[in-house]
């Protein structure tokens, strides 16, 4: 098995290839390095390839560059390799409506979990500490969490899950500190089996709660108030004429570097 990462000489695409590189290291994978000759050729091509290969060595990890013509030919190659994830970086400023590079990736349909990486904070991908994974009420499938541990795992780092339920102002008005009690015993009991693959695998996992008018808007006053070093969510697409899915929010205006992971099932 092998893990790829999209580069094209950019800082971001630089970084997004460092938190492969922690990924493909916990789970003793291959780490190939992907250009793509179509995409507008970068001078920095060759320097930001020799920093991702400094990191490789340091923390012992395969390392190879693939240069490929087009999209066309990197897909084939995908098809006729075993590969566990695709790390992909994608703007800063890029929102869900905008074309970019990452999007080209998502349309391909490749049998291939996805990672798309949003950068905030570079030069952060070797030092994590604290992990989020923002999740709706109890709401969190295996492949979420999975991706989520073996960060946790690879980094040796504080990992939460922050669960978040929307209630109407009345309905939040009516909130008692026996009510939110009682949540967090459920979510206790409903999230006990990964509770129980993280003291197998004894990394540290805590559970938080909140109540909220706004869901989006309160993961990152949650981020910025605990300063986490990485948030992990789904990505989503929303079709709805009147708004975007709250966690959509996180995608466009990221305040710490951000993972949006699609399952390949999503994918299609």
């Amino acid at each position: 098995m092998r893990v790829i990462s999209m580069i094209n000489g950019s800082l971001s695409s630089e970084t997004t290839s460092v938190y492969a590189l922690h990924y493909a290291k916990k789970l003793s994978y291959r780490l190939s390095l992907i250009y793509i000759k179509e995409a507008v050729y970068s001078r920095d091509l060759d320097q930001s390839y020799a920093h991702i290969k400094h990191t490789a060595e340091l923390l012992e990890v395969d390392t190879e560059l693939l240069l490929f013509e087009n999209l066309r030919e990197f897909k084939e190659f995908v098809k006729s390799r075993n590969i566990d994830m695709l790390f992909c970086s994608s703007r800063h400023n890029h929102t869900i409506f905008e074309k970019s590079f990452a999007q080209s990736v998502v349309k391909m349909g490749l049998s291939v979990d996805i990672a798309i990486l949003k950068i905030v904070k570079l030069h952060r991908a070797n030092s994590v500490e604290n992990i989020i994974l923002p999740i709706r009420g109890s709401k969190l499938s295996v492949k979420k969490f999975t991706l989520f541990y073996t960060f946790a795992l690879a980094y040796d780092a504080k990992a939460e899950i922050y669960s978040i339920d929307k209630l109407s102002k009345t309905e939040l008005a009516k909130v008692e500190s026996s009510d939110t009690t009682n949540r967090l015993k459920e979510l206790i009991f409903a999230f006990r089996h990964y509770f129980r693959i993280a003291a197998a695998m004894d990394f540290r996992l805590q559970l938080k709660h909140d109540y909220t008018l706004a869901e989006g808007e309160r993961v990152k006053t949650h981020i910025a108030q605990h300063g986490y070093d990485l948030a992990i969510v789904g990505a989503h697409h929303e079709k709805s004429l009147f708004g975007h899915h709250p966690i959509d929010i996180l995608f466009e205006t990221p305040i710490v570097n951000t993972l949006y992971f699609i399952p390949c099932e999503e994918n299609r």
